[in-house]
């Protein structure tokens, strides 16, 4: 009997140590990510078995399809993101709102702020910082390896200074891509030039389009919609444009466009210039 007692007393020290003890840094960070193009490169570091919470444009694997929404970048709602209990919360400078990101660190969340990429080496500085913080096992080898030769791709291909606009559409509206956009540095990628001469984005007619002579015209779409096809649908004035006229209208998956380029953005630039290039 006696024995008994003083072994439920040592498990029940045992279990009291293991209870108080710190916690181990080599535990699995909780993480939200607010933007696609943070949550492809957490998935590419190895680190979906992380993520507690992503935004709308992200895109998963089936495995983390319930994963919740904490809804649009710019508009985190601080209570519904603090309900998930993260150690960590990713995205862009443009995260928002201030107040928003205030309660999160006052309620001890790490915020982690990426610049928004407007071009390749500042994603792969992007992709160093992550790394280092939530994957520093794991490395950034392999993804820097795949994107470094998706850029010499790139590079061997550059569409040589070809007029491209890009496009954003909502409700029947057009809305035209500037210089400081992510539409814009999509165009650079490919080694375009943007003719539009102003920054940010503008509200246009279709008559301004013609007015530009593009020569190649992207437009943003989501998933697997033809959003090229759409437009054309809405904007039939665009078929006479150079880019209508030999069959340059291409869409494009806006979700990887949100926050800056990402890997994603990436590839959606290779696609376009493999696909003039083979016209």
């Amino acid at each position: 009997m006696l024995l008994s007692v003083r072994m439920v007393s040592v498990g029940f020290v045992l279990l009291l140590a293991m209870l108080l003890a710190p916690h181990s840094r080599a535990e699995v960070p909780r993480v939200v990510s607010t933007d696609g193009a943070t949550t492809e490169i957490l998935l590419a570091l190895g680190l979906g078995q992380s993520l507690v919470g992503i935004d709308v444009t992200s895109v998963v694997p089936e495995r983390l399809s319930g994963l919740p929404s904490v809804g649009y970048h710019r508009a985190l709602p601080a209570e519904g993101v603090l309900s998930l209990a993260p150690d960590v919360i990713v995205g862009s400078e443009h995260m928002g709102p201030e107040p928003a990101i205030r309660q999160l660190e006052a309620a001890g969340v790490e915020v982690v702020r990426l610049p928004s990429a407007d071009s390749i080496e500042t994603l792969v500085q992007n992709i160093q910082q992550l790394a280092r913080r939530l994957a520093p096992e794991q490395g950034d080898d392999a993804l820097l390896g795949k994107l470094r030769e998706q850029q010499a791709r790139l590079a061997q291909r550059e569409l040589g200074g070809i007029r491209t606009l890009f496009l954003l559409t909502a409700e029947n509206r057009l809305r035209l891509s500037g210089s400081g956009t992510t539409g814009d540095a999509l165009i650079k990628l490919t080694g375009a030039i943007n003719p539009a001469d102003f920054e940010n984005y503008r509200s246009v007619t279709a008559e301004t389009l013609l007015a530009y002579e593009p020569e190649l015209i992207l437009v943003a779409g989501e998933g697997d919609g033809d959003a090229a096809a759409e437009l054309l649908q809405q904007q039939p004035l665009l078929r006479h444009t150079p880019a209508g006229q030999k069959g340059r209208i291409i869409g494009v998956d806006g979700r990887t466009l949100v926050a800056g380029i990402g890997p994603g953005a990436v590839r959606e630039a290779l696609k376009v210039v493999e696909q003039i290039q083979g016209q």
